[in-house]
């Protein structure tokens, strides 16, 4: 059985990911405004609840877009990829939010701290800025006590083989890298929080 994680990299049958929640998005992108390149070719390809989206666009309600980097090298092709849909979604009236992943990158990457704040500043955030990025919330786990918070109340909703099981973790995994999903959950529930709009 091939594993989907966060941390590898193979090919993949994407079309199995529809039997966990992800639908179709070949239809979604259609009455958009000024679509891009990455929608109209088939480069996204699934989502989940992008409906909620459409509407809040058409109603002219605040939507969060929260998505991530892991500072640990340089940035590419699909980094690119990723932050010209963040760029798409502020030109539409999202309201962005940036995560940092120093912890993930200090407990599976090896990498300091300050390492990771440098290589973040200086390779990506530079770049999203050069890109076209406008100020948006930017912000590191290390420094976010409402991300270490939730991601400590969310990990006691699991437990070790559940996390052992989705994560493929052995017993030489330390437990900063077992932590980082309840840190990435944190990441992608805290924006829901009354301080955060």
């Amino acid at each position: 059985m091939i594993r989907i994680d966060p941390w590898s990299s193979k090919q993949y049958d994407y079309e199995k990911l529809y039997q966990f929640g992800i639908e179709d998005f070949k239809n979604e992108w259609k009455d958009l405004p000024s679509p891009p390149f990455f929608f109209r070719r088939g480069i996204v390809f699934g989502h989940r609840d992008f409906h909620r989206i459409k509407d809040a666009i058409k109603k002219k309600k605040p939507w969060v877009i929260l998505t991530g980097l892991m500072p640990s090298g340089k940035m590419h092709l699909g980094h690119k990829i990723v932050i010209d849909q963040v760029i798409y979604y502020q030109s539409i009236g999202a309201d962005i939010h940036i995560a940092v992943a120093d912890i993930e990158a200090y407990a599976t990457r090896g990498y300091s701290l300050k390492q990771a704040e440098k290589i973040a500043i200086e390779e990506y955030i530079s770049n999203y800025i050069a890109l076209g990025l406008k100020p948006c919330h930017i912000y590191f786990q290390s420094k976010n006590n409402d991300v270490k918070d939730m991601a400590y109340l969310l990990a006691k909703k699991a437990n070790l083989s559940q996390t052992t099981a989705i994560y493929g973790f052995t017993g030489s995994t330390n437990m900063a890298h077992v932590f980082a999903p309840f840190i990435q959950a944190g990441d992608i529930l805290h924006v829901q929080l009354a301080a955060y709009g």
